[in-house]
């Protein structure tokens, strides 16, 4: 399976990242049902040509490694560290910084930067859960609860909007990822609110996330307090959230992980 990027037009110009499968020497077939808002599409496109896209990093088999070794972790920095050994473990002729900062944005701290072959992958990390404990393989996990969504989601999408940064500043930048993990499944869900206060913030499944996005006219200030800015993205992301782990059967022993890349040439 490649990973490639075409652009649908239907009134808008739509984004997405499909997986093709190559049939035949020079022939791909995709196929892919795209759904957002107010349009569904399904896309069935064979093409003789066309210019196949490869990701440094594989991400997806990157989180189902870690998920095999670490279905769960402790906090936030347990996550990082974890990653960070396993993309090295994957990747031996990389190496990896943490809380690396940028000489152009001193308050930049990127949770994982990979450098390979001089080229430079900038990660941001989330990981949010429900109040519980749990205990895998004899350890004892005691999860905090971390249940205000509306700053969850907001904070996720800056982190796509720090990496696009980093994008545009540095020269040796390749590509970027942000990644959330969480227990939470009401991310997945759209906000059941009539007046919503972060509605365009909102990460759940199946929308996009594109543009100028900010608050509510009727947020109050306690909640923007520190994030009052909007979160601009000049790419095109999607929300596909897949499952990351099953611990157990309870209404806190699911976790799922949402990744977005973003990439070089601003798409």
């Amino acid at each position: 399976m490649n990973i490639v990027d075409i652009k649908i037009i239907n009134n808008d110009i739509l984004l997405s990242r499909l997986k093709a499968l190559r049939l035949c020497k020079g022939l791909l077939l995709y196929t892919h049902t795209y759904k957002c808002n107010i349009i569904k599409i399904d896309i069935c496109i064979v093409f003789d040509e066309v210019c196949v896209m490869e990701s440094i990093l594989d991400i997806h088999e990157i989180m189902h490694l870690l998920s095999m070794w670490r279905p769960i972790f402790h906090s936030e920095a347990d996550f990082q560290f974890s990653l960070a050994w396993l993309i090295k473990k994957k990747y031996p002729d990389c190496e990896i910084r943490l809380e690396f900062v940028p000489e152009f944005n001193p308050s930049l701290h990127l949770d994982i930067l990979v450098i390979l072959n001089g080229k430079w992958i900038p990660i941001e990390l989330k990981y949010t859960t429900k109040r519980c404990i749990k205990t895998i393989n004899d350890e004892v996990y005691m999860l905090k609860e971390q249940g205000a969504k509306d700053q969850g989601c907001y904070n996720y999408l800056k982190d796509i909007m720090r990496i696009e940064e980093f994008r545009d500043k540095s020269n040796n930048f390749i590509e970027g990822y942000t990644i959330k993990i969480t227990s939470e499944i009401s991310y997945l869900k759209p906000p059941t609110k009539v007046n919503c206060t972060y509605a365009e913030f909102s990460i759940e499944d199946g929308s996009i996330k594109t543009g100028c996005m900010n608050w509510d006219a009727n947020t109050g200030k306690g909640t923007m307090r520190g994030m009052e800015a909007p979160i601009v993205l000049t790419g095109i992301y999607p929300i596909n959230w897949k499952e990351y782990s099953k611990v157990d059967d309870t209404n806190s022993g699911t976790f799922m992980y949402l990744v977005n890349t973003v990439t070089k040439d601003k798409k």
